[in-house]
């Protein structure tokens, strides 16, 4: 029997007042960090799930703004990867619009390993440990283009 399936999900990039929105745990190790997202529910469109997903992993309200990369991750091509290994994921990065804070941040509905979700300075980015590598690593280019973004398709990437 063959257990592998697609999942489709969405992340979120938040930056404001150069801070970076970013949701904190301990998987796949304690001090762990990454941008908030999930998974994509039947029915839902891919700007709703990222609307609701950042506002159940960090109690922010954003609007999805443009689609800046489209991902995949296939762990069976990547050895020693820390992703459930029979999930084929395809992940939409949009950047989004800050709309409202809640006077405490934190998550609604928080993800199992979830511990908080915090505004990290921007110049701190790299120096976090951070989920996935190759994400954190384009996050700096990114964050530039904000005024001029054009999406594009990342592939099966670690």
């Amino acid at each position: 029997m063959n257990d592998r399936y697609i999942r489709i999900s969405t992340t979120g990039l938040v930056v404001r007042d150069d801070r970076i929105l970013l949701g904190r745990g301990d998987w796949p190790q304690p001090g762990t960090y990454w941008l908030p997202g999930g998974g994509q529910q039947p029915g839902e469109t891919l700007a709703a799930c990222i609307e609701r997903e950042v506002h159940e992993e960090t109690g922010v309200r954003v609007t999805a703004g443009p689609l800046i990369q489209l991902r995949e991750h296939i762990p069976w091509n990547h050895p020693g990867s820390p992703s459930t290994p029979h999930v084929h994921r395809v992940v939409a990065l949009f950047w989004c619009h800050f709309v409202e804070e809640p006077d405490a941040l934190g998550p609604t509905v928080p993800d199992d390993v979830q511990t908080g979700a915090e505004w990290v300075p921007l110049d701190k980015l790299t120096g976090l440990r951070f989920v996935p590598p190759t994400v954190q690593a384009s996050l700096p280019g990114l964050i530039t283009q904000a005024g001029g973004l054009n999406g594009f398709y990342a592939g099966d990437v670690a």
